[in-house]
């Protein structure tokens, strides 16, 4: 699937974000206090693990991608995730701070959108990708904003 290295850089850092996201959410699951919290955010996590296999795979179709296990998360993430460890667990709170992960995952995947050197080709993976990010997404800020207002 990848036409150039650009692309093997450009879909390795969304698998690492992705991966990064994912590991995010299901730390905030545990957090949380409440069970719709909880499924909400362990629901997240799969649909983020999903999306980075989806894309290792893609990565892999071509012969040009990284072994699963050689990808690791950017820098900027992940001091992020070490941080939250002690953010005490209420919920309303547990999904606010996903929800900022989350938003950074996406403009990640919005960056490589934007990104005219990516191959078409690579631009319909991570738009595939981007579509279930983006659902995601907007289901955590409806789940924060029903927090917030005692639902």
């Amino acid at each position: 699937m990848p036409a150039s290295q650009h692309d093997v850089d450009r879909l390795t850092t969304l698998i690492a974000y992705a991966s990064a996201n994912a590991d995010a959410c299901f730390e905030a699951a545990n957090d949380a206090e409440g069970f719709r919290v909880a499924a909400s955010l362990t629901h997240r996590a799969q649909e983020r693990r999903a999306v980075a296999a989806h894309l290792r795979g893609c990565l892999q179709q071509d012969g040009s991608g990284e072994a699963p296990s050689s990808i690791s998360s950017p820098a900027p993430v992940a001091p992020r995730f070490e941080a939250r460890r002690g953010v005490a667990p209420a919920d309303a709170r547990v999904v606010e701070m996903a929800g900022r992960d989350d938003e950074e995952l996406q403009a990640a995947f919005e960056s490589a959108l934007d990104d005219d050197a990516l191959s078409p080709q690579a631009r319909m993976v991570v738009l595939k990708a981007y579509v279930a990010v983006r659902t995601g997404g907007d289901q955590m800020r409806d789940l924060h904003r029903s927090l917030q207002n005692g639902a």
